[in-house]
């Protein structure tokens, strides 16, 4: 970036005693050097941000993980047991029922 600072001072002095067809190429170069720069601070943002997103989902699988120990730890029954037990009491029940219309028919 520092050199892209110099050559372009240097070609603002130097443009005055260019001929038209040489000020054209330096002020080309310039130029393709700062889209190649472009590029490059372009692919080093996405970079950045794909790192960022892989950090952030890391960080989310962490705390998922040691807020579900934290819950085992303490026995407090999470959302995938209260659903285990809803279908147990559901499966009970259906047995009872049936007992019921069993001993009910004799």
């Amino acid at each position: 970036m520092n050199t892209l600072v110099k050559k372009s001072f240097l070609a603002g002095i130097g443009l005055l005693s260019m001929t038209h067809d040489r000020a054209r190429e330096v002020l080309d170069e310039l130029g393709q050097q700062g889209e190649d720069q472009k590029s490059e601070v372009k692919e080093w943002v996405d970079q950045l941000a794909d790192r960022g997103e892989e950090e952030r989902q890391a960080f989310r699988a962490l705390v998922s993980t040691e807020v579900k120990n934290a819950l085992s730890e303490m026995g407090i029954a999470t959302k995938e047991d209260l659903q285990k037990l809803e279908k147990s009491v559901g499966r009970s029940k259906a047995k009872a029922q049936a007992k019921k219309t069993k001993t009910a028919g004799k």
